[in-house]
């Protein structure tokens, strides 16, 4: 066989093997081409949205912040609280915020609902009591959605919910519940980022053994007697009495009387020295 020949031979086969692999190409596009571009599809229908998902997301997030922020009535931060449960701590900052105004009206004494200089700006003793127990029910829901936490920021919500409900205690007179939820805060604190705070709560529960102490009041102003004005015997020579010493007056004097002994001697003059031109006396 010649080369050319050979040459051909090869040609043709090699025709042949690219005829034979266009053709198992052509019957698998055929039988599996279109399954593969609905995966296809599929992966890039399930990539947008997952974009769009997260982007909602993202902005439900401010939405939910922006909210917060605007808020500033409990009623209204509690609507925000129930509208944006389990995004980020939305609702925990919201509950908190709201505890620490009823907890703060009740502190200062005046509304937070009314202008300071109205006339029914004063918080009364009902609704004092009424706005503890909110501000108290506010903390201790907080406290126990936070009570596992692990990262700093939740943390931080517990101990100021377990602070808040001390100070709630305090002012409603339990000064033992009030310890109770100091040497939590002290404890959870105690060994962590936050030792400032276990500090702060064990002086709080020494200043609450100094507030247990009763102290007695007077109810009645106690009057105090006049001071006694002691006799220094000063009188006018000749007179009988302060007030008939003028001021100005060369020819009185004062005789000084000790007490217990008798008058002094009033003092002799000095006499005058004479002229330096008076005549002398032989």
């Amino acid at each position: 066989m010649s080369q050319i020949d050979r040459r051909l031979k090869n040609v043709q086969q090699a025709d042949l093997t690219e005829s034979r692999v266009n053709d198992d190409f052509v019957h698998w596009l055929r039988t599996w081409g279109s399954n593969v571009l609905l995966v296809v599809l599929l992966v890039a229908a399930a990539a947008m949205g997952y974009y769009w998902w997260s982007q909602k997301q993202e902005k439900a997030r401010d939405d939910a912040w922006g909210e917060l922020t605007a808020a500033t009535m409990p009623a209204a931060l509690g609507e925000v609280a129930a509208k944006h449960e389990g995004k980020d701590a939305v609702a925990v900052f919201a509950k908190l915020k709201a505890a620490d105004q009823y907890a703060a009206a009740v502190a200062s004494g005046t509304r937070f609902d009314r202008d300071a200089t109205a006339a029914d700006a004063a918080v009364t003793p009902e609704l004092r009591t009424e706005w503890l127990k909110e501000a108290d029910k506010l903390y201790a829901d907080v406290a126990t959605r936070t009570a596992g936490c692990k990262n700093l920021g939740e943390m931080g919500f517990h101990l100021s919910a377990l602070f808040g409900r001390a100070a709630c205690a305090e002012d409603q007179g339990d000064l033992k519940a009030a310890e109770g939820y100091l040497a939590q805060a002290r404890d959870r604190a105690k060994d962590t980022d936050y030792a400032a705070v276990a500090e702060i709560a064990t002086k709080r529960i020494a200043s609450l053994q100094q507030l247990a102490t009763r102290i007695d009041l007077p109810k009645k102003p106690v009057v105090l007697p006049p001071p006694t004005i002691p006799n220094l015997g000063v009188t006018p020579a000749g007179t009988g009495g302060v007030n008939d010493l003028k001021i100005g007056d060369q020819n009185a004097s004062l005789t000084l009387t000790p007490s217990g002994g008798a008058p002094a001697a009033p003092a002799t003059p000095a006499p005058a020295p004479a002229p330096a031109d008076a005549p002398k006396q032989p």
